[in-house]
């Protein structure tokens, strides 16, 4: 499903900027909306935090979700009648840019979800208009959204 807006309620910005907050390290989230939710316009339901490890290397930091976990999430969205449609995560510097192993562990995957990564590990907000890129899921790979997009789509409430 893709939409056209997406209602973001102010209680779910917090909750994600608090997940954010729980170490210095990358740090990944999931946004669910309705499976009712068809129209044009989706709204957040919820925020959900999966357990996961974060790791470092020389070349960078990542977060693992095991695939336990992730099941336990899509069987919680199936009994809630929820879907998993936007995944965010942090980066430790001001670099919000997709990297390979972004794309290569993308948890949420279909056509019109989105992939919000969000600078500083979080520690400045969800930043959703200024800092953090937005990527769309199209038919073969993620498309960045222009800033304006980001303004005219995510509707905070």
């Amino acid at each position: 499903m893709k939409y056209n807006q997406w209602k973001i309620p102010h209680q779910v910005v917090v909750e994600t900027e608090q997940a954010f907050l729980r170490g210095k390290h990358e740090v990944f989230a999931i946004w669910a909306t309705s499976r009712a939710d068809v129209a044009a316009h989706a709204t957040i339901t919820r925020c959900i935090v999966p357990k996961q490890t974060p790791g470092v290397t020389p070349t960078g930091v990542w977060v693992h979700i095991a695939g336990e976990e992730l099941q336990r999430i899509q069987l919680d969205n199936f009994q809630r009648k929820e879907r998993s449609v936007v995944q965010l995560h942090t980066h430790p510097g001001a670099n919000v840019d997709m990297s390979k192993l972004d794309r290569e562990w993308e948890v949420v995957r279909h056509v019109g979800a989105l992939s919000i990564i969000v600078p500083f590990y979080g520690t400045r907000g969800l930043t959703l208009f200024e800092q953090a890129n937005i990527y769309e899921r199209e038919d073969g790979d993620w498309r960045l959204w222009p800033r304006h997009e980001a303004a005219a789509r995510l509707v905070l409430s």
